[in-house]
């Protein structure tokens, strides 16, 4: 018997581009499946409606649903998602195709537009505006028995998918980590390092491939034998250049993670145990 439920999102920005967040709630029988916020870094609300509403299907879809009925006080998410209006925005069009290919794992989607006073919208943007104020645990799926809290944030020129190296090497590019105040004092000593494994969290990735094409390198393979920032868990691993540590601001050279992008934590480069 196909499985239906209702998948409610927000998205909400404070700067517009600014910090913002995402949340969804996903419910069947009037039972809650899930419900999930969490800061995202700098984008536009309509940036992060349209990732509120990936992150709720790609859950939506972990959960076994087949049929879904979306939410949204967005209405232009809504009407672009229907095809009433056309998508012309370059930086909405890579998050509609992503929202359009999650929405063809399903058997049917629907998207209707609720007002904000709707209570479940309101209820989700109220999980949006707690991310927003650092009240949500982890930007990071937490299922019981997995939790994993952010230590800082990036800063980097690469704004989109798109924009990002294959690998941080081969584009020696300046980024700036932020670690947040209360991890500060890890920081002690990490200036007797010139180079630092940073581990992050590719927040926009695909977490539902499991195999993967390489161009120029052979039909695809699965996801374990490649690098691919699209995964089950999306952690990333790089090896970056310190160039200054500057209070809580790490400046780094060679880090491919796209500007916002959680970092998970940070280790030394040790050649004599790295390089073996």
């Amino acid at each position: 018997m196909a499985r239906t439920a209702s998948l409610y999102t927000d998205g909400a920005s404070r700067g517009n581009p600014g910090k913002a967040a995402i949340a969804y709630i996903i419910i069947e029988d009037d039972r809650i499946l899930r419900e999930h916020g969490e800061a995202i870094g700098i984008a536009t609300n309509n940036e992060a409606e349209y990732r509120a509403l990936i992150a709720g299907l790609k859950a939506a879809a972990a959960l076994d649903l087949h049929e879904v009925a979306v939410h949204s006080d967005s209405e232009l998410m809504v009407k672009q998602m229907n095809g009433s209006y056309a998508v012309r925005s370059a930086r909405l069009l890579p998050l509609y195709k992503q929202a359009t290919e999650a929405k063809s794992m399903f058997d049917r989607v629907t998207f209707t537009s609720l007002p904000r006073e709707d209570p479940t919208i309101q209820k989700a943007d109220a999980l949006a505006n707690e991310a927003l104020d650092g009240k949500m645990p982890s930007p990071v799926e937490s299922w019981p028995g997995a939790f994993v809290k952010p230590i800082g944030i990036v800063s980097s020129p690469y704004k989109m998918p798109g924009d990002a190296p294959r690998q941080g090497r081969l584009a020696p590019v300046e980024s700036r980590i932020e670690i947040y105040p209360e991890y500060e004092g890890g920081l002690s000593g990490l200036l007797d390092y010139d180079k630092l494994f940073i581990f992050c969290w590719f927040d926009r990735s695909r977490r539902d491939q499991l195999r993967v094409e390489r161009p120029g390198r052979g039909g695809a393979r699965g996801v374990f034998a490649t690098r691919s920032p699209d995964r089950p868990n999306p952690i990333g691993l790089t090896l970056v250049d310190l160039l200054e540590i500057n209070g809580r601001i790490l400046r780094v050279r060679g880090l491919d993670a796209l500007d916002g992008t959680p970092i998970l934590d940070i280790k030394p480069y040790e050649p004599d145990l790295d390089s073996q």
